[in-house]
């Protein structure tokens, strides 16, 4: 058998030389999987500061909804209150409920493109009524204001509610990319460990 491998020209490694190839190949594999594992290690990190971030987003995004849903209300209240005092002791009862009818659908739950529409209908009837009674135009621009600063609440309201969707959106991806990586993550992490302790192991045979 010696023979026919030494006519074949094929020299048989020693039990030294074996070892040492086996030490290499395990030091190569480590010196990749640890390259990998790094690389994971740095974008799995990232995405879970993403996803944390979002998070915080989120609950920001909550407070200031709070807080705008408050300040419109507020606005729409001092308005009542401004008319109350100015203007509604003025007007027959009839004229009075229907003022305040129409401010009701103007403060309820609508998009900012349908308050800017009612106010603007809002504020041609009042100013007639004002106009009418004599009362001067200083109460309409209040007025005015007042129901602009309330709508420009709506419309942040409206962008925060556009902006907590295309966190949605990202939410489902990002959940799947940290499960994704953190079972690589373990997976590689085990390979690793066995590499080196079968490294550990041949470079001891290897002395």
């Amino acid at each position: 058998m010696t023979e026919n491998i030494d006519e074949a020209g094929i020299r048989v490694l020693t039990e030294g030389e074996l070892i040492s190839a086996v030490v290499e190949k395990h030091r190569r594999f480590l010196e990749e999987d640890r390259k990998e594992f790094g690389e994971l290690d740095s974008r799995l990190g990232q995405v879970e500061e993403d996803a944390k971030n979002a998070k915080n987003s989120r609950i920001r995004m909550e407070e200031r909804k709070e807080v705008l849903k408050e300040k419109r209300q507020q606005f729409y209240h001092q308005l009542e209150t401004l008319l109350e005092k100015n203007v509604f002791l003025k007007l027959d009862l009839l004229t009075t409920n229907k003022v305040k009818e129409e401010i009701k659908k103007i403060k309820g739950q609508i998009e900012p493109d349908e308050e800017q529409k009612l106010k603007d209908s809002f504020m041609a009837e009042l100013r007639e009524i004002i106009r009418a009674k004599g009362l001067g135009e200083n109460i309409l621009q209040q007025v005015d204001t007042k129901m602009e600063e309330a709508k420009n609440s709506n419309l942040e309201l409206k962008e925060i509610a556009q902006s907590e969707k295309q966190l949605e959106k990202g939410d489902g991806s990002k959940s799947e990319d940290i499960s994704k990586s953190k079972s690589q993550h373990k997976w590689l992490s085990t390979k690793i460990k066995k590499h080196e302790e079968a490294l550990n192991y041949w470079e001891k045979l290897k002395v």
